[in-house]
């Protein structure tokens, strides 16, 4: 499991076609692949790279080298049906943050849409660019699902809103 997140996170190296597009305040409709969620009318859906990502979507103006740095993905993980969300949770986080250069920020339970998840954020141990991550664990309609939401650490708490708006959207079809 201490994978699923490591590659999850090396999806900010997402490759896909990002236009530059005004910010706006419309939104679209991701339904594809069982799931759908809204997200901000200027962001543009990529492609994933890391394993078990169902979808991604992205700020096409935070592009850098490349590489976006602001954008959230979906990810299922490859377990068991029926598995216990707290237990996929902590094996997962159990030893990530000793084999990595990630740091916890928090680590803690929230509701979304009703629905108990849990939350870990944590950032990048380096000086240049650090990036912050949300991973939001969710059991829906019996699936596990990883919402991991990313950005510059200068930058996340701008973002959140629209990390928000994809969290409180997002359904299993």
């Amino acid at each position: 499991m201490v994978l699923v997140i490591l590659l999850a996170c090396s999806v900010v190296f997402a490759s896909g076609c990002v236009s530059d597009n005004k910010q706006s305040n419309t939104t679209k409709t991701y339904a594809q692949n069982n799931i759908s969620f809204t997200y901000p009318g200027s962001w543009e859906i990529v492609n994933a790279t890391s394993p078990n990502a169902v979808a991604a979507v992205a700020d096409p103006n935070s592009v850098q080298n490349g590489t976006p740095t602001t954008l959230v993905v979906i990810q299922k993980p490859d377990v068991p049906a029926g598995s216990d969300i707290n237990t996929v949770y902590t094996s997962n986080y159990a030893t990530f943050f000793n084999n990595t250069n990630y740091q916890r920020i928090s680590d803690g339970n929230i509701t979304v849409n009703g629905v108990n998840a849990r939350e870990n954020i944590y950032e990048t141990n380096t000086t240049v660019n650090p990036i912050q991550y949300s991973a939001v664990w969710l059991n829906e309609s019996g699936s596990i699902y990883v919402i991991l939401s990313a950005a510059q650490v200068t930058d996340f708490g701008n973002q959140t809103s629209n990390f928000n708006l994809i969290l409180n959207s997002f359904k299993v079809q």
